[in-house]
């Protein structure tokens, strides 16, 4: 959390703990929005979001879903993914 502090990143508090979950379903869920939340606002929202015209709407998709793609690995099943999902 520190270090995102020092790059302006705010981190939320149960991205610090997802392994105190009690439950596999908790951990999931606690994991899961905190990184899906971290890039909505670091990568989707600075791209422009959906307040752009219809293209570019569909570049920041794709842009944030290749980004979601390469932190989990960069395999190309997640690139595969990301193209049918657009």
């Amino acid at each position: 959390m520190g270090v995102g502090k020092q790059f302006g990143i705010r981190l939320s508090r149960n991205f610090a703990y997802p392994y105190f979950s009690r439950s596999l379903r908790e951990f999931w869920r606690r994991w899961h929005i905190s990184l899906s939340t971290w890039f909505r606002d670091y990568v989707y929202y600075p791209l422009g979001g959906n307040r752009t015209k219809n293209w570019k709407h569909r570049r920041n998709l794709i842009v944030t879903f290749l980004v979601s793609g390469i932190w989990h690995g960069a395999a190309w099943t997640f690139i595969a993914w990301e193209r049918c999902t657009v």
